[in-house]
């Protein structure tokens, strides 16, 4: 079955909601990781793993240099889930 963006972005926000107990109504597109979301390193780790195992892939940790909020991470899962679909 292939997801919608919607279905990933939903997706790529439970991790936020089953491992971090981040509300949903905190979880806009523009919520920056580590001032809104009150992330740290160790939160990062945590949510590559999680999106790893969610998805079956491995990022490419150059990637996460950019990384600053929620739809940065939703972009990161479509492109890797699309790569993953075409391969």
């Amino acid at each position: 079955m292939t997801l919608s963006r919607e279905q990933l972005v939903a997706q790529v926000n439970n991790i936020f909601v089953d491992l971090f107990e981040i509300e949903t109504d905190s979880l806009s597109p523009e919520a920056n990781l580590y001032t809104d979301l009150k992330m740290d390193s160790i939160d990062a780790i945590d949510l590559v793993i999680s999106f790893e195992r969610m998805f079956e892939l491995k990022v490419d940790p150059s990637e996460l240099k950019s990384i600053r909020t929620l739809h940065d991470i939703h972009e990161l899962a479509c492109k890797y889930y699309n790569q993953r679909l075409a391969s």
